[in-house]
This record gives C-alpha cells, sequence and structure tokens, in this order.
C-alpha cells in the first residue's frame, strides 16, 4: 500500500517495519503462550501438589522466570538488529554495518 506522492523507497521501508511488526507480535504471543503454562505447571506442582518444597520451588520458579527474560531479550535484539538492516537494505544502504 502505497500513498500519494510516496517514493518506492519509502513504501519499501514502511513494509519491512509492517513485517517487522508482525513478527515481533508473533514473538511476544509464541513466548507467552510457552513461558506461561511452564510457569503455571511449576507453580501448581511445587504449591497444588507439592512435590517440590516450596522453599526449593521458589528458586525454580525464579530460574524460569530468569532465563526466561533472558532470552525474550536475545531475541527481541535479533529482531531489532534484523529489522534495522532490512530498513537499511531497503534504503539502498550499505547492509554491512
Amino acid at each position: 500500500m502505497s500513498y500519494a506522492g510516496e517514493s518506492s523507497i519509502e513504501a519499501r521501508v514502511r513494509a519491512v517495519n509492517a513485517d517487522f511488526g508482525r513478527r515481533q507480535t508473533r514473538l511476544f504471543v509464541t513466548f507467552a503462550l510457552i513461558e506461561g503454562p511452564v510457569l503455571l505447571l511449576l507453580a501448581v506442582a511445587i504449591y497444588g501438589f507439592e512435590l517440590i518444597d516450596p522453599e526449593i520451588g521458589i528458586w525454580f520458579i525464579v530460574a524460569v522466570a530468569v532465563i526466561g527474560g533472558f532470552l525474550m531479550s536475545m531475541l527481541l535484539m535479533r529482531l531489532v538488529q534484523a529489522r534495522a538492516r532490512a530498513v537499511a537494505q531497503a534504503k539502498g544502504e550499505n547492509p554491512l554495518f
């Protein structure tokens, strides 16, 4: 979708931004659909069924949350870098930066 008076470069940049917006949304939804049930199962196993002592189990929950946060940060940084490269390529700039 291009607008009146828009150059093809602007249209390509707009398309790249829209594509990466969809990718970012898909990343967040997928991550939430995986991380949420994992944390829920851990909480149910610790506090519901008492399979793990709660004093130790809380550290499992913290570990999963920290690992999940680190993983989310890594995936998001990769996505941002890929978006920057794609925008530069759409503008015709040197993609090797």
